[in-house]
């Protein structure tokens, strides 16, 4: 398979009409064969949250808050969904969010998104500890792919990896700082979750349970987190999360971390990660290009606020100086048009791309870009809505105060701050 040249994207009209849109319409319909297709400890690791997993539903219930007010007595027009990002121009404006450990829920995943997002011509931004490497990606995406930066530990090794990143072709930094404790998820504890998988009873018993995934993941080898194998010390374990915890990954960055990392990278440098005010004006004061405002999916904490909720603010507070992006909880183009009509400047998906590829594969990837993106025109035209600027107007009077947090306190207490800094 030529993953580096793929077939050009079908026009809108043919969207919606191949046999996967009748057998999956939805992103939703993917997510119920992915289920099916993958081990407990894989599917878990994909679908579950941490703690109590009510931040699944908070970020669910975000997006359901918003709600529009549709122009029927319009003059109709083709729907235009490009946009351009960070200097460069893009078919629609979402795109495929970093997922770590990507091959241990379905071998390639990694390769086979690349390709979909070059195809489809949106980003798509490569977890610093995919199972896939760098070079590889660069081979398949080129400038459509960016590379997300877990802080490290050592200069030295943030400087190559950057350089790496540069050489092949990476057109944007996402540098994630939301990840400054260890996170608890009760289903990967439960699970005894290591990578490779541990060889438990139970484990095996669930990978001979389905056919697909375990000879998929033999063709594939043992997964390894390829971008970082060059670092990690002699004789450290070059599958397990811990050993790139105890010796490469460090634990959170401060203003001086990233100032370093900015020196570094000279093109687009966006920072994941950030939800509130004062985080947002330090990415603004150290030049920092973008924000993806994010609760990492409810990963991290179940007690997180939905970006939804202080995007407004946050845009408000940076204006024009910063392109402002979300992720956490988008599962269709409507819910893209949502974020879009609520000030966000572009939208990541990660779940939702991970649950297409584990159902169906290459195709599923290429089936989820198709979905979303005709979702999203579905979205527009029929609230009488012909461009991405224009979807402010269209919410209904009570949307954006229902998705609005009271930070007022937070913004004046900021704001002296910065007066007497």
């Amino acid at each position: 398979m030529n993953l580096g040249a793929p077939t050009p994207f079908p026009a809108r009209h043919e969207l919606g009409l191949g046999k996967l849109h009748n057998r999956y319409p939805s992103i939703a319909d993917l997510e119920a064969r992915a289920r099916r297709r993958l081990p407990r400890f894989a599917w878990d690791y994909l679908s579950g949250a941490a703690g109590d997993e009510t931040g699944l539903a908070h970020n669910r219930s975000a997006y359901d808050a918003v709600r529009f007010t549709p122009q029927y007595l319009c003059e109709r027009r083709a729907v235009d969904t490009r946009t351009t990002l960070f200097g460069r121009s893009f078919a629609y404006p979402f795109g495929i969010a970093p997922v770590g450990q990507s091959g241990l829920v379905w071998p390639r995943s990694a390769e086979y998104l690349a390709a979909a997002a070059k195809r489809a011509d949106i980003p798509y931004c490569l977890s610093m500890v995919a199972t896939t490497g760098i070079e590889r990606i660069g081979e398949i995406a080129g400038a459509n792919a960016w590379f997300q930066l877990y802080p490290l530990r050592d200069p030295g090794v943030t400087r190559s990896v950057l350089e790496r990143a540069k050489a092949a072709g990476f057109s944007a930094l996402v540098v994630t700082v939301d990840t400054p404790a260890g996170r608890r998820t009760l289903r990967d504890r439960r699970n005894g979750l290591t990578l490779p998988p541990r060889l438990s009873l139970a484990n095996i018993a669930r990978m001979f349970g389905h056919p697909a995934w375990l000879a998929s993941s033999a063709r594939a080898g043992i997964p390894r987190f390829e971008t970082l194998l060059p670092y990690l010390p002699k004789g450290a374990d070059a599958t397990g999360v811990i050993a790139l915890t105890q010796t490469l990954i460090a634990r959170g960055i401060d203003a001086k971390g990233l100032e370093a990392i900015r020196a570094l990278w000279d093109k687009p440098m966006i920072v994941k990660g950030p939800l509130g005010l004062d985080d947002a004006r330090t990415c603004q004061e150290i030049g920092i290009d973008g924000l993806v405002l994010s609760n990492h999916g409810a990963r991290q904490s179940e007690s997180l606020v939905n970006p939804l909720h202080v995007l407004e603010r946050i845009r408000d507070a940076v204006g024009e100086s910063l392109c402002v992006g979300i992720d956490s909880g988008a599962r269709s183009g409507l819910d893209i048009a949502r974020a879009l009509a609520l000030g966000a400047q572009f939208v990541l998906l990660g779940r939702a791309f991970m649950f297409a590829v584990a159902a169906l594969g290459a195709p599923g990837a290429r089936h989820a870009t198709e979905l979303l993106a005709l979702e999203l025109e579905q979205a527009m035209g029929q609230i009488g809505c012909f461009e991405l600027a224009h979807l402010p107007a269209r919410l209904a009077p009570d949307s954006a105060a229902v998705t609005r947090l009271d930070l007022q306190r937070e913004s004046e207490s900021i704001e002296a701050r910065h007066r007497t800094s």
